[in-house]
């Protein structure tokens, strides 16, 4: 009877520990479990406020009048930003590694450019 007690108790030790060690993505005696070798919180944080600066700068450049954007460019702006944000959540639930992080920088510098030269070519049309 006690090897049995014993044996169902390293057992159900076991069958409990296996998910959370399932789960660890990261290597022993490092912090890379939640971006699997990629970006760091700091350089992710930079990302996510850049996204949300365009994102203002196409309300303000909207609002504008004459002098900003149209509304049809101003919801490609939006519309582009959106799929980058839905990226970048997707990335996150899977944890992100460097050619995810380098692809949404560059998604996100492409939409700066966009909005700056939105601004400033003064047609007030989509191309």
């Amino acid at each position: 009877m006690r090897k049995f007690l014993i044996s169902a108790a390293l057992v159900s030790t076991v069958l409990t520990a296996a998910p959370a060690m399932a789960q660890y993505q990261g290597r022993p005696g490092t912090a890379q479990g939640w971006n699997r070798g990629g970006p760091d919180r700091g350089q992710v944080n930079n990302l996510l406020q850049d996204l949300n600066r365009a994102e203002r700068q196409i309300d303000v450049a909207q609002r504008r009048g004459r002098d900003g954007i149209s509304p049809r460019e101003a919801a490609g702006l939006r519309r582009e930003a959106q799929q980058i944000r839905l990226r970048l959540n997707q990335a996150f639930r899977g944890g992100i590694n460097n050619r995810e992080f380098a692809e949404l920088r560059l998604r996100v510098n492409r939409l700066e450019q966009r909005v700056r030269f939105e601004r400033h070519d003064r047609d007030n049309r989509r191309h």
